[in-house]
């Protein structure tokens, strides 16, 4: 029963792993490359990323609006998309589209973003 108890804790431990702790390159170890979407004047890109941790294999999914070079210099965790909010593609106006949507864990900030708003340089347009 002991034994159980230490696996199932440790397990638990394990996928509990602060998101925010890696250092969001993709040259991470645990990096897991979901999607990228280069926007149409090729200035920005929209990174859709994982990592490969925990009991389930994954963590939860982070949306970044970064410059269009190297990512692999880039901390992407300055990129981020505040919690809460989703990249989905861009307008023909080099604009980023992003989707509000409820996470399913616990928000590290409570951010509004608006149509119009400037996030690293971005024009956002909320849907």
């Amino acid at each position: 029963m002991k034994v159980v108890l230490i696996i199932t804790s440790l397990l638990f431990s394990i996928s509990c792993v602060n998101d925010y702790s890696f250092n969001h390159s993709t040259q991470d170890q645990d990096f897991a490359l979901i999607s990228e979407k280069i926007s149409p004047n090729n200035e920005f890109v929209l990174i859709e990323y994982h990592f490969d941790i925990g009991a389930l294999g994954y963590s939860r999914i982070f949306w970044a609006i970064c410059p269009n070079e190297k990512q692999n210099k880039l901390n992407l965790k300055k990129y981020i998309l505040p919690d809460g909010y989703k990249a989905i593609g861009w307008t023909e106006q080099n604009e980023a589209i992003v989707e509000k949507w409820e996470p399913y864990y616990y928000k590290s900030k409570n951010v509004t973003l608006t149509s119009g708003d400037i996030f690293k340089g971005v024009r956002i347009i909320v849907k």
